[in-house]
């Protein structure tokens, strides 16, 4: 099997420098020598750098730039390793999802939680499972993420299933989606349901400029929403955990109405589907659309990449891509 490598930078990428951890060419050498190291595979793998940076630099026009470098690599290889930062993984992560949809030549993304040569660092144990996992899983289909949360074995998850990371952890958390266990060389499959692609995977062309159009907000206590300017085409709201926002507050019953007499749709991410409360009963009489169980970053991609590609988000947001339902 014929594996590529596509390096962006990130820790896994990096070394400890004056100034603090930064991205360094030798870090991806560093990777490779400690797998064949520990796993005694003297596969030589095809590797290329569309870009290098640490992930929280991350804009979307590297989404387009990484999206036709995997496609490239593709070309010639059974299955492409991304590896990446884990501050915006879940971000690219879901962008790839619906770049490339359930695409019939898996793509595993790989991070690690320290700089390499940090004896606490998870990215040799990461990486081998996604080499494991594209060996072993050439029916696989789509965009995956090989990520050991601590004490728990290497997870292979569902890429459009990832939520943001919790501040100050670096813990990866999901919406389900674990394809696949991996622990002291053993891959062992996970049974997992979702559905296939509704719709065709959607371009990165002009991806960073939509972005920019739509306004993404997170819930909070005494929340303060923002004038609604001119070129905003979009809202997505993230709920509390429960599904809800506080739509009995003022401030966010005139900021929907202004949205509404703007002709600007309002979405709510972080909707489990089970009974909801009073305040989430109130979102269709505010004007807000409630979407399906998606990952809050999951549906802001989504949003962003309909946008990109001139498609009306209602017809996008609630249909399958990328395996994100």
């Amino acid at each position: 099997m014929q594996i590529s490598i596509v390096f962006t930078g990130g820790t896994i990428g990096s070394r400890l420098h004056e100034n603090g951890i930064g991205t360094d060419g030798e870090a991806p050498r560093e990777l490779l020598l400690r797998y064949r190291e520990e796993s005694g595979d003297e596969t030589v793998f095809h590797t290329t750098a569309p870009y290098t940076l640490l992930s929280e630099n991350l804009e979307f026009y590297h989404i387009a730039l990484l999206t036709d470098a995997i496609k490239e690599a593709l070309k010639s290889a059974d299955g492409v390793i991304v590896t990446h930062g884990t501050d915006t993984l879940p971000y690219t992560a879901a962008a790839l999802s619906y770049t490339l949809g359930l695409i019939s030549k898996p793509v595993v993304l790989v991070s690690s939680n320290y700089i390499l040569s940090d004896t606490r660092a998870n990215g040799v144990e990461n990486f081998r499972a996604a080499v494991d996992f594209l060996r072993a899983s050439r029916e696989a289909h789509g965009v995956f993420v090989s990520y050991k949360n601590a004490g728990e074995p290497v997870r292979v998850l569902r890429a459009a299933r990832l939520l943001a990371h919790l501040a100050p952890t670096d813990t990866v958390n999901t919406l389900g989606g674990t394809v696949a266990t991996w622990e002291n060389g053993m891959l062992t499959p996970q049974p997992h349901n979702e559905s296939g692609d509704e719709i065709p995977p959607l371009s990165a062309e002009n991806l960073g400029k939509s972005g920019k159009r739509v306004l993404f907000l997170r819930a909070h206590p005494d929340m303060c929403f923002p004038t609604l300017k001119r070129d905003i085409a979009a809202v997505l709201l993230e709920a509390y955990h429960s599904g809800t926002l506080p739509t009995a507050t003022k401030a966010l019953r005139a900021f929907a109405k202004r949205a509404k007499d703007k002709g600007v749709p309002v979405f709510v991410a972080g909707i489990t589907g089970e009974a909801t409360y009073e305040s989430a009963n109130a979102y269709h009489a505010l004007g807000i659309t409630p979407l399906p169980p998606l990952s809050p970053v999951a549906a802001y991609l989504k949003l962003c990449l309909a946008l990109a590609n001139d498609l009306d988000p209602n017809q996008i947001l609630p249909r399958p891509l990328g395996g994100d339902l």
